[in-house]
């Protein structure tokens, strides 16, 4: 997740919002488009409404002939009159609708009446209510698949000025356990979604996957047994496709339950057993299940880990969540689309845990 759509949408907002001000209050040719399009209207309801009244009079006078156009001789005289005043109607309707097929209007303006007012409600919804996000990896398996479409609940923990980032109002807390959005400490510009482990003053200690939370031991269970793709780099660099083995555990952290999942330390395959040792001597930490680390999470900051312990870039390597970059809380996949030339499917549309 590494664009804001944001950086798009809200300078197009306000360019097509200045344009629209600028007509308003200065050109004013929509104002005028539509006072000629008025025209028009009201124009060609006075020639129908003379038409019928010319009508009207000619039923008086059924042993005559009477002309629409060419007056004769023995014309009553309200006849002469509702001709002449039909004539001069219509020629202020003809003169109604060429003005209006004269009439030019930039297309720039036309845009921006047409396009602000959506481009306004799509800013506001997106950037206080709910905006959608693209999961692009697998650190989050199996709780989210790399493919899914999540949405983030934008107002979770504050509502924040677009672009800004400036809390204005306050609404809650991050807790234990929820699956928060944010950017990336080490390059804001890129966005992060990972499930808070630690909330300030937190104390944090991690024995062989087993987690424990001021002191309190958080439940789980062991899981079935899955195999894993991963990529295994060869001596030329390239990297190859393979399986290793990977227990799942049911976890419980405050009021969610979910799935993790830590390569086992032993492998059978030898390519496998390949990936451990590279894994193990490029990583500044061992595999999950032999970690053994503990933390206090300062003021303002959280703690924050992927489901997917052994292949996610966590604060376990780079620090902790500043409360500044925090985004929103992921709560709902409504699509997923497998990655290539696959139909979107709703298979696995639901709350997220």
């Amino acid at each position: 997740m590494d664009f804001d759509f944001n950086w798009i949408l809200v300078p197009a907002t306000l360019i097509f919002f200045f344009i629209w001000l600028l007509d308003k209050l200065v050109f004013k040719q929509n104002t005028q488009l539509k006072q000629k399009k008025q025209a028009v209207v009201q124009a060609d309801q006075q020639v129908i409404q003379a038409q019928q009244h010319f009508e009207q009079l000619k039923a008086k006078y059924p042993e005559k002939v009477i002309a629409d156009s060419v007056p004769q001789a023995d014309d009553p005289a309200e006849i002469i009159q509702a001709r002449d005043q039909l004539g001069q109607i219509k020629v202020r309707a003809a003169q109604a609708h060429n003005d209006l097929n004269v009439h030019k209007t930039n297309p720039l303006i036309n845009w921006a009446y047409d396009f602000w007012p959506v481009l306004a409600v799509v800013l506001v919804l997106r950037s206080f209510f709910y905006e959608p996000f693209n999961i692009p990896s697998e650190s989050m398996n199996p709780t989210l698949e790399t493919g899914d479409f999540i949405l983030v609940q934008k107002y979770a923990y504050g509502i924040r000025l677009p672009l800004l980032n400036n809390k204005i109002i306050h609404t809650s807390e991050p807790e234990n356990g929820d699956v928060i959005v944010f950017r990336y400490p080490e390059n804001p510009s890129i966005s992060y979604i990972k499930r808070v482990i630690g909330v300030p003053g937190d104390k944090i200690v991690f024995q062989n996957g087993v987690l424990y939370i001021n002191g309190e031991k958080q439940p789980y269970q062991l899981g079935s047994q899955v195999s894993l793709p991963v990529k295994l780099e060869s001596v030329s660099g390239q990297a190859e496709s393979i399986n290793v083995q990977a227990q799942q555990w049911v976890v419980n952290i405050g009021q969610h339950r979910f799935l993790t999942q830590y390569i086992k330390p032993e492998q059978t395959a030898v390519d496998a057993q390949q990936y451990i040792q590279n894994y193990q001597a490029q990583s500044s930490l061992p595999l999950s299940l032999n970690q053994n680390w503990q933390v206090t999470v300062p003021q303002g900051q959280y703690f924050a880990m992927g489901d997917n312990r052994d292949q996610s870039a966590d604060s376990r390597y780079w620090g902790f969540v500043p409360e500044a970059n925090l985004t929103g809380k992921a709560t709902y996949i409504w699509m997923h689309k497998d990655p290539g030339l696959h139909l979107p499917s709703f298979k696995r549309n639901g709350s997220i845990p």
